[in-house]
Order: C-alpha cells, then sequence, then structure tokens
C-alpha cells in the first residue's frame, strides 16, 4: 500500500475517536497525530466587566474564526461599523476522548488571535501569547480532563499608545491599517505519541528543509527534524526522512536509529540526494514535493509530520535584478492585507481563494505579503500557484514604543519573537524569497518626538534573520530615510538614520505624483537610490495612488489631487499607474515591484475618496466586487490572455461635449465606434488605446471598442449619457473632480494650456475652518482656481455662445491694483483691466458675461496678467 494513502486512512480512523461534543471538528493527520478544529459551540462577550470565571451563558454564540470588528468599504459609517478596541472574551465548552489521556501528549493550537491573549483551561491559567499574527500553542496535557473542559481565552487588541495598555511593547506600534480583534483564525487540538516531532518550536511544524546546493540533473535536501522525549522513561526510535513526489512516489529517504533520554530534545540532520529534480519554477511551473518525517517505535509509526517543499535557488543581483534557479525573472506584482473585505481578519479559506484568483488573474508573478505574517494558508496557496513571497513582521512607524528614546528590552524581545516565529512556522515554504524585518520603521519620527534611533534595532533583527535561515536574505521597506538624513524622498530632512543601512536587500515606497512630487520624477529617484547603494539590491515595494469608484475627471492634470481627502478620480489613479509602471519596468537593477494595493482596505485613520475608515489605494474594491481601471492597466501588461477593457465604465453621466476615449488591450491596435459611427483604429502604445477629442452627442452615445489577438476577437462596450449638446461646457477651473452643481454637472478642469491648478481650501488631514466665498450661487464652482498666465482652446461648433466666467479673489485684504489682468475672448480684448479686488474684494463671487463666436470649430479664450496672475475659477459655455 501507497505510505500516503495509509497514514490518511489511519488518521481516518483516529478521527472519530479523540473528541465528542461541541466545537470538535476533525482534520485528517499523519500516523499517530490527530488535530481537531474547535470552531463552533463558542460563546463571546467584550468589555472590561468580565473575567475568565464569568458565566457565559448570556454571551453571544460564534464560530470561528470571530472579531467583533467591522470597519471599511462604506461611504458613510455603517450601522453595524465598529472600530472598538479592548478585550474580547472567549469560552468554549467540549469533551476529551480517551486518546487525548497520558500517556498522550496534547497540545492547544491558536492559528492566530489578536493582539495579547490569555488562555486558561479548567481554571488553569496556560500562559500569555503577544502578538496579533503568529500561530502559538501551549502544551495541555496537565490541564486537559477526561470528559467535560472549559477552555476560556481573553483577546485584547488595545492600541499600543493607550495608557497602560498590555499592548505597550507589542509590535506593531501602528500603522495604516486596522488591527482587528478576537479568535480571527482557528483554534485546534493536537495530541500526538510521547515520542514526537517538537510542537513547542515557537509554533513552528518541528520539521526543517532547504535546497543546499543545485547542480544540473542533481540537487540535495537538507531537513532538519526536532524530536522530543515527554515519556518518562528512555526510548529508541527511528526517525525516517522522506522526499515524496507529487505522485506520492518516494525520490530519496533516510533512516537514522535514535536513543531519546527522558524528557529531552534531539535535532536529527539529514541530506537527501535527489536525481533529475523538478523544480518550483514560479509561475512556469510551481512543483511541489512533500518533505515526511516519521518518527518509529519498531516497525510502527508513532508519528508523521509532512510539508510541502519545493526544490530551487534564488539569487539577488544589486545591478541585474532577481535570479530563479540560476535565470533572471522580472518580479511585478502586488501587495495584500490579510482583510478580506466585510469580515475583515475573520475571513475564510474561500475567500482566501478567491483574493489569490484575482490576482492570479491579473497576471503577477509576486505578492508582498503586508505588513505582518498572513495565515498559513496564503503562503501555501503562493507555493502553488508560483507566486514569489515578500514575508514580513510588524515592524511598523516606530521602532520603538510610543514616547520612548530607544526600543526597551520588552520592545526588543517582542521584535525578535514576532521574527522567530514567521520564519519557522514559514520557513518551509519555497515561495518565500526574503524575510522583511520592517515597514517604514522610522516614519513616525518625522513627526513625532523624541526620535528613537532605527538602525541598530534593524541590524539586530538582520543578524538573528541571517541566524535563523541563512538561504534568504533579511530585508525591509523604507520611505522616509531612505537616503541619510531624508524625511521624503527629494526633501532634505533632519538627521533621520536610513533604515537601509542594516540589509543588503531592500525596498522602497514611493508614491511620486500622490503625495509629493512630479510622478515623472520617480526614475530619477530611483537612480540617486541605486547610485548611493551601488552594492545593494533594490525593490519598489510601495506605489500608486486612490481610487474612488464614484469619482471622476476630465483630465488628470486637471489641478491637484487631495491625497488625504477628497476627492480621488479612478481616471487619477490609473494616470499615476499608467506613468508608474514603465518606469519601473525598465529599471533592470529593480529585483521587484509591488503596486499598493492588490485590494481596498479598512483603516480608522482616513475620510478619503468616497468612502469613510478605507484606504482606497486598491486596484480591486473593498467587497471584491468590482475591478477598478487599473486593474486592467496591469492585466493588458501581465497577462499574455488576449483582452480588452474600455476605460470609463463608471463614469457614465458626463460632462464633457468632448472626451478621449481609452482603453487598455494587449493587441497592437483596437478600433472605437460611436452610436454605429466608425472612428477608426489607432496603436495600443504601453497597452493604450487612445482616441483623442471625441464629440459626444446629447442623450446616450454608446461606445465600442474591438480589437483581435491570436484569433480571438475583444470587445468592449458602455455608454456615456450627455445632458446637453455638443455646444455646452461646464468647467471648474483648478478642480480635478467632475461635480454636480446646482447648475448641472460640471467637469474638471480641461482643455488649458499653462497657469497652474490650486485649492481655495489647504488639502491637510487637519484644516481650518474652510473658506467661504460670499455671493456665490454654489460653493462648488468656487472650490479651485486656475492662476498664472494660461488659456483654453475649447472644440466647440461654430456658432454665437454665451460665456460665463467666475473670479474669486483668494487673498484675505487684497489690495485694488495687486491683480490685473485682461480676458480675451478669439484673440479680441473682452474684459479689460479686470481687478476682482477693486470690483468684489476678497472671498466675494464676480460673475461676468461675454458673448462668444465660434469659428474653424474651436474657441479660445487667454487670461493675460498685467498686475500679479490672472485667476479663473469657473466658467460655462451656452449655445444663444
Amino acid at each position: 500500500m501507497n505510505s500516503h494513502r495509509f497514514f490518511h486512512r489511519v488518521a481516518a480512523v483516529l478521527a472519530t475517536v479523540l473528541l465528542l461534543g461541541a466545537g470538535a471538528h476533525a482534520a485528517p493527520a499523519a500516523g499517530g497525530r490527530t488535530e481537531y478544529s474547535l470552531v463552533e459551540g463558542w460563546r463571546f462577550a467584550f468589555g472590561e466587566q468580565h473575567t475568565e470565571q464569568s458565566d457565559a451563558s448570556q454571551w453571544q454564540a460564534v464560530t470561528l474564526p470571530h472579531t467583533w470588528n467591522r470597519i471599511g468599504g462604506h461611504t458613510t459609517k455603517a450601522a453595524d461599523a465598529n472600530d472598538t478596541r479592548g478585550k474580547g472574551w472567549y469560552q468554549l465548552s467540549f469533551r476529551a476522548g480517551p486518546t487525548a489521556e497520558k500517556p498522550r501528549r496534547t497540545w492547544l493550537q491558536f492559528d492566530g488571535a489578536s493582539i495579547v491573549s490569555d488562555v486558561w483551561l479548567n481554571g488553569v491559567l496556560l500562559g500569555r501569547h503577544a502578538g496579533g499574527v503568529s500561530a502559538f500553542r501551549f502544551d495541555v496535557s496537565d490541564a486537559l480532563r477526561p470528559g467535560e473542559n472549559l477552555l476560556v481565552v481573553r483577546t485584547d487588541n488595545t492600541a499600543p499608545d493607550t495608557k497602560g495598555s498590555v499592548t505597550a511593547e507589542t509590535l506593531p506600534m501602528g500603522g495604516d491599517w486596522f488591527m482587528y480583534g478576537g479568535l480571527y483564525r482557528k483554534v485546534s487540538l493536537i495530541t500526538t505519541a510521547p515520542v514526537h516531532v517538537d510542537l513547542g518550536d515557537h509554533g513552528g511544524p518541528g520539521v526543517y528543509a532547504r535546497t543546499v546546493s543545485l547542480e544540473p540533473g542533481r540537487a540535495r535536501v537538507e531537513v532538519v527534524a526536532k524530536v522530543r522525549n515527554d515519556a518518562g522513561a528512555a526510548q529508541a526510535v527511528k526517525v525516517r526522512t522522506s522526499l515524496v513526489d507529487a505522485k506520492g512516489k518516494t525520490v530519496a529517504s533516510s533512516t537514522q536509529p535514535l536513543e531519546m533520554a527522558a524528557s529531552v530534545l534531539r535535532e536529527v540532520k539529514t541530506s537527501l540526494d535527489v536525481a533529475k529534480p523538478r523544480l518550483w519554477n514560479g509561475v512556469v511551473d510551481p512543483y511541489l514535493y512533500t518533505v515526511r518525517v516519521d518518527v518509529l517505535a519498531g516497525a510502527r509509526i508513532v508519528d508523521t509530520v509532512a510539508e510541502n517543499f519545493g526544490i530551487r535557488t534564488m539569487r539577488f543581483d544589486p545591478d541585474k535584478g532577481f535570479f530563479l534557479n540560476g535565470k533572471p525573472l522580472a518580479l511585478r506584482g502586488v501587495n495584500r492585507h490579510q482583510e478580506t473585505g466585510a469580515n475583515g481578519w475573520a475571513s475564510s479559506v474561500a475567500e482566501l481563494e478567491r483574493d489569490y484568483a484575482i490576482i492570479k488573474e491579473i497576471g503577477a508573478n509576486t505578492i508582498r505579503l503586508a505588513h505582518y505574517q498572513h495565515p498559513k494558508e496564503g503562503y501555501a496557496l503562493a507555493d502553488r500557484m508560483g507566486l514569489i513571497v515578500w514575508a514580513e513582521v510588524p515592524l511598523v512607524l516606530l521602532s520603538a514604543p510610543y514616547g520612548e528614546p530607544n526600543a526597551t528590552p520588552g520592545f526588543i524581545a517582542n521584535a525578535e519573537q514576532h521574527l522567530r516565529e514567521l520564519i519557522r512556522q514559514n520557513v518551509n515554504h519555497p515561495s518565500i524569497a526574503v524575510w522583511s524585518i520592517a515597514n517604514e520603521p522610522n516614519i513616525a519620527n518625522v513627526w513625532m518626538q523624541p526620535k528613537p534611533p532605527t538602525v541598530p534595532l534593524l541590524e539586530r533583527l538582520a543578524a538573528l534573520s541571517r541566524a535563523e535561515d541563512p538561504s534568504r536574505p533579511p530585508v525591509l521597506a523604507s520611505c522616509c530615510g531612505t537616503l541619510p538624513g531624508s524625511l521624503m524622498p527629494t526633501t532634505p530632512g533632519k538627521g533621520l538614520d536610513s533604515p537601509p543601512q542594516a540589509v543588503d536587500v531592500f525596498g522602497v515606497n514611493v508614491y511620486f505624483g500622490w503625495y509629493y512630487a512630479n510622478v515623472a520624477d520617480l526614475s530619477a529617484y530611483l537612480d540617486e537610490v541605486h547610485a548611493f547603494y551601488p552594492k545593494k539590491a533594490i525593490s519598489v515595494t510601495e506605489y500608486g495612488a486612490g481610487g474612488a469608484l464614484s469619482q471622476h475627471t476630465d483630465n488628470p492634470l486637471g489641478g491637484p489631487i487631495i491625497a488625504g481627502g477628497r476627492p480621488h478620480p479612478e481616471g487619477f489613479q490609473s494616470f499615476i499607474h499608467e506613468k508608474t509602471w514603465p518606469q519601473l519596468r525598465d529599471k533592470p537593477y529593480l529585483w521587484a515591484s509591488w503596486l499598493w494595493n492588490m485590494f481596498d482596505f479598512g483603516t480608522a485613520i482616513r475620510m478619503e475618496g468616497d468612502l469613510v475608515d478605507t484606504n482606497d489605494k486598491g486596484i480591486v474594491s473593498f467587497d471584491r466586487s468590482v475591478k477598478k481601471e487599473s486593474f486592467y492597466f496591469y492585466k493588458a501588461h501581465w497577462n499574455p490572455e488576449p483582452m480588452i477593457y474600455l476605460a470609463g465604465h463608471r463614469y457614465t453621466e458626463r460632462a464633457s461635449p468632448v472626451a478621449d476615449v481609452k482603453a487598455y488591450s494587449n493587441a497592437p491596435t483596437a478600433r472605437l465606434s460611436v452610436n454605429g459611427r466608425d472612428l477608426g483604429s489607432v496603436d495600443c502604445v504601453e497597452r493604450i488605446c487612445l482616441w483623442r477629442n471625441v464629440v459626444l452627442g446629447k442623450g446616450d452615445n454608446q461606445l465600442v471598442v474591438t480589437a483581435s489577438l491570436k484569433g480571438k476577437a475583444l470587445r468592449d462596450r458602455a455608454v456615456w449619457r450627455r445632458a446637453d449638446g455638443p455646444g455646452t461646457y461646464r468647467v471648474l477651473a483648478g478642480q480635478l473632480g467632475v461635480t454636480q452643481t446646482s447648475a448641472g454637472l460640471y467637469g474638471s478642469d480641461n482643455f488649458f494650456k499653462g497657469g497652474e491648478g490650486k485649492l481655495l481650501n489647504e488639502p491637510v488631514r487637519r484644516p481650518p475652518p474652510p473658506k467661504v466665498v460670499q455671493g456665490a450661487a454654489d460653493q462648488q464652482m468656487y472650490l479651485g482656481y486656475r492662476t498664472g498666465r494660461f488659456s483654453y482652446e475649447l472644440p466647440l461648433p461654430d456658432g454665437e455662445y454665451a460665456l460665463t466666467l467666475r473670479f474669486v479673489e483668494p487673498v484675505d485684504k487684497q489690495a485694488p491694483g495687486q491683480r490685473v489682468f485682461d480676458v480675451l475672448v478669439q484673440g479680441s480684448v473682452a474684459l479689460p483691466d479686470l481687478d476682482i479686488a477693486a470690483l468684489a474684494g476678497s472671498m466675494r463671487a464676480l460673475e461676468r458675461k461675454v458673448p462668444l463666436r465660434a469659428s474653424g470649430g474651436k474657441a479660445r479664450i487667454e487670461f493675460v496678467p498685467k498686475a500679479g496672475a490672472a485667476i479663473l475659477s469657473s466658467f460655462s459655455i451656452d449655445p444663444r
């Protein structure tokens, strides 16, 4: 009989006898080991008033995974939203069967509980685990009773900056995501024979494998098994280590006798030579073997641990990038939080698989699992799909507890614990390329005092990572001190240390065109970082922009983006990605890049775009129901499957009578028709197919884009509606977003040349009371302005029109004569020596109407300064 079939059959028999009663679900396991999920029958209560001895009869009935928190994904606070942090209590009654009794050993395993957890079994305090993202176990052999047992768990996700918080020295200190509370992953009981593979190794499997050499036609795999004897007497056992291929055939095996004294832990190291190995080769061929360790007493298997494993090598070159199995591989991918929508961290495996299927669809070949340890099923999915993984610990925001000038001993110990647990629990996954020791660990130093030093702790963690796993480099993601002394990219700072000094491989988080600088400046900045660290391998760990599904723009350059507020037009997000990706792709020294983020996610610090408590930088919506335009831009670049996508599916009510029509496709050319009228084909440059200045008629406009690739006909369509005809314009000068006003739908600034778009109210997180324009029929028409010397040239059918211009003087108490300019229409002065301060004063609306005669299919309006800068708030054009 095949050995795999045998141990699964044994497990199936044993699965019927360990536990009886509430909360127990059997899962097949190997050899003499049994594992039972405790997911049903729990009772839950929140609050300080409860204790481990509280009567849970009135508590809420819950099933694991569970969290009491609900946050994100809504335009306003949802009725069931709950961002309360504190103590969550859980109780479970269950019955233990005879196979859980001594001499067998029983362990209670938590796959994840947030953040600090205290656990009691039958009134006995088993211990505390400080860390909300890794697995942990307690030996319950002495506390477990035959028959009825009572398990009580207190989880506490109080923020670390709360006075007296139990999490004050527990990672993370903060971050732009929400730390959900509760038993949000599975809980289970594991029983073993007295001699067994160790379960007390920081939540790890007790079996650790790595490829130590790979040559043509041959590989050597080293396996370390930690075996423990919990019996009261010495035991003679054998340890058999095998490598099994995907068909169940053993391709290499070694057996060693082992004399185990009482209560001792031994390490067994085995080298397995594999002839003609099939390599784990990323998305091309993610081939998996199984490393299996059997503990045998005579001919009987008393314990087995089986771990998926892939034979592969990885290398990082400072100039040439990433190498998998000796061959260069350009890594392009996404970041992901473990949140899966409305259920937060309490997600099912089905939800996880759904997320990874979307990642596969976009064509990514790497994933950065930010900013903490993810569920084990996520790493396993990456193994099977061939995704290269950046794995990370939650050292974020600060490298010391709040208010402390240096990392405290408790904080350092907790950081080391997180890193050790991450590595021990996940080291066998072939998908993992690096261990990240931090993300933006000194970002809070920009605005907080004191400024704890970052590099000493990072160097300590890097050394620990190398000691735990010499086969993978320690890495980190830097933003605010990438170059020594800098606070933000291209901005001189005051004495911040530089995190990349601690490692040989690192990433930079860069938000050019979003939080700072111009998106076109990214390339030069990356070259600067590469030149400063010529011997370090560099990646880009974050980049992107917010994208709101209900907010739109006619021109992503129409005005300044309000990164920390509203609006966040979906088209602006697309623009940032369109301009960023080619710069990253064309840097051979970048070993990887990950866009931020794959999915919108919850965070309690944001009110941006069209959502509350949500980071909207995802290229897929919070509930996964909508793939944003940017998703299809990357799919066109990364996924070879023929595709075409017409941008603007959600911008259906159109403000402008003339629009650029854009499609994403990996076909070389595409064709457009509007209401059946063929507008011809264009080349799809950088996978972008663009038709300029398409005229839209009044009413419905049916747009159809078509293409062909590899013999497959491609098609997409949308309907754009116009309330007015082609001779009507409504434009908000200096504003980025399309806005509904009392006078109809106004478009973002467009068709301009020169000048600068500005906002009346400063886009800061805690703005002063907004400025109010006196005498304005609608404030929306005055919230931005274009200033300087500028002009507009608008496509317009020949004829007579009325041009309405709106102005406001934004400078408080501006004296007359400080800002004087002419307004020219079709080359003739229509408004000479316009002085807003003299005519209306400061912060008071001024409106002027002038006639406009269009000829040659266009209208030109010019703003020519005489003193100071010209200015315009909004304008409209209507047929006469």
